[in-house]
């Protein structure tokens, strides 16, 4: 997992781990219901962190108003992450 710094641009922040998901090389995603790459996003908060693969879903788990981290991680460098690009 890569990991990486990502903030609102006022006063919240959070650490990012990314790791790109493929069942090809990892064959026991296949039966917990990974088919094709994908990425997988940890969000370190205060006291815990929240993982996903779906980036609303990931931001809506996040306290208070945490919407820009969809953007924030849409615009990470996945060249610098190692890992694909995500699907718009």
């Amino acid at each position: 997992m890569r990991f990486t710094r990502i903030a609102d641009g006022e006063v919240t922040g959070y650490t990012v781990g990314v790791e790109r998901l493929d069942p090809d090389d990892d064959p026991e995603l296949e039966p917990a219901g990974y088919h094709s790459p994908q990425l997988l996003y940890a969000v370190m908060t205060p006291g815990a962190v929240v993982t996903d693969y779906d980036v609303h879903r990931l931001a809506r788990n996040l306290p208070g108003d945490a919407g820009w981290v969809v953007d924030a991680l849409r615009d990470l460098d996945y060249d610098e992450l190692d890992a694909p690009e995500p699907n718009p």
